[in-house]
Order: structure tokens, then sequence, then C-alpha cells
């Protein structure tokens, strides 16, 4: 019998830990914002050379501070290469393109 009775407090004690966590954290189904959707940003282009090679970047970051909320490689180009000249030139004005693009879309 007092096994029973400690099964049926463990198992009430689990339902109201279940219920708190569940009230917490809202209805089902409803998405939290992204990070970046709630702290907005700009976007900047950037390269950075590591190991032989560069990356064309495209952040996203808070104005002021610098702190990169998002980020999205355009291309890799090994700093070797013949033609790095015109492949980097190529990923920069890609990643024109795209900020252009993104900033279009964010809400005004």
């Amino acid at each position: 019998m007092v096994m029973f009775e400690a099964a049926v407090v463990v198992g009430v004690l689990a339902l109201v830990v279940y219920a708190t966590i569940r009230l917490l954290a809202g209805p089902p189904g409803l998405a939290r914002p992204s990070r970046s959707a709630v702290q907005g940003g700009e976007w900047r282009i950037d390269h950075v050379d590591v190991h032989g090679r560069t990356r064309v970047l495209l952040q996203k970051v808070l104005p002021g501070s610098g702190e990169v909320l998002d980020e999205h490689v355009v291309a890799t180009i090994a700093v070797d290469d013949p033609d790095y000249d015109a492949m980097f030139l190529q990923a920069m004005a890609t990643a024109r393109e795209r900020r252009a693009l993104f900033e279009s879309e964010q809400d005004p």
C-alpha cells in the first residue's frame, strides 16, 4: 500500500510540474519570433581571410554594438586562385544584391 501511495504522490507532483511548464510556455502552436526579428538590425557586407581562403559574408548586425544577429556566407575563394580578383568582385556584387533583397523584405 505504501508503494501505491508513493507512486500517486510522484504522479501528482509530475502533473503539477508539467502543468506549470505548459502555463509558462504559453499557448501551443504560438511561434516565438527569432532573435533577429525581435531586435531588428541592419545588413552589412564583410569579408574575412582565414587559412588561405576568403569568405565573403552578408551579416545582420545591431547598429552601434556590431553584434552579429544573422550571417550568410556568399562565397568562399582560395587566396591563391588565379581568378581571385574576378571571383572576389563577383562575390561582392552578389552580396550587394542579396543585401538589397533582404532590406527590401524587411518591414518598414
